[in-house]
């Protein structure tokens, strides 16, 4: 696995007001409200680390597996001969915390992540503020899949994030470590937040192969029970910086 060097400093998290009503905009569907977990918006400073420049592959934890340290999995999605630098997928949040401990590293928080995913200037995509497209990103527009399914990690490098990360919108949604709280960002603190104490649903970041195009922002919050294994849930490890 390449690592990706994000330096220490302070970036916004979240979204607007406005940001939440362009988001309903585009998402016809969607229930008032459903989008304001991400709000206010509000400073964060994190300490330096290095984040694991794409997804992990079926290769990757493939090897985990041989070593004894990750969870033999059975999902038809896992094929290391057929499909090794696809994102490993259908992995449950433990699963994905086993690879990285045996890695040496551990998931990302919400806020690594995002900062990862957007830089300093509060973009709504990695790539810009420009809505994705098939050229950018691995997801479910509005006429139908790119793919319809995951793809090899790194395939989209005009999606990449200010630090030169990939895949951080599209091709598998991202495990991180926090637990979900509907009304955290208002009382987070600025420096190295690492979520609420407790709760029963944890964390997930990035749209996936499936996800529409209302869903894949940096900002949008998605949380589910951490035992479920979704077709496009997968992740990515960090490492402290120096």
């Amino acid at each position: 696995m390449i690592l990706v060097y994000v330096p220490a400093g302070s970036f916004l998290m979240g979204s607007t007001a406005a940001d939440i009503e362009q988001a309903l905009a585009s998402c016809p569907d969607c229930r008032p409200g459903v989008f304001d977990d991400e709000l206010p918006q509000h400073t964060v400073y994190l300490d330096a680390f290095w984040i694991d420049r794409t997804e992990v592959t079926n290769t990757q934890y493939q090897k985990c597996v041989a070593a004894g340290a990750c969870r033999v999995t059975d999902m038809p999605s896992f094929d290391p001969q057929g499909k090794p630098a696809h994102p490993v997928v259908e992995v449950t949040r433990s699963d994905a915390q086993s690879y990285c401990n045996w890695a040496g590293a551990r998931l990302p928080t919400e806020a690594e992540w995002e900062k990862a995913a957007r830089g300093t200037d509060a973009r709504a995509y990695p790539w810009g503020n420009q809505p994705p497209d098939c050229g950018r990103a691995n997801y479910w527009g509005k006429d139908g899949g790119c793919v319809g399914s995951t793809t090899a990690v790194g395939s989209y490098p005009a999606g990449a994030s200010p630090y030169g990360v990939l895949d951080m919108i599209g091709n598998a949604v991202e495990w991180v470590s926090d637990w979900y709280g509907s009304g955290y960002y208002a009382a987070s603190p600025d420096r190295n937040p690492r979520g609420p104490d407790s709760g029963s649903e944890r964390m997930l970041r990035g749209g996936g192969w499936g996800s529409s195009l209302a869903v894949p922002r940096i900002a949008l919050r998605y949380y589910t029970d951490p035992f479920k294994r979704g077709k496009s849930f997968g992740f990515r490890c960090v490492t402290p910086g120096p």
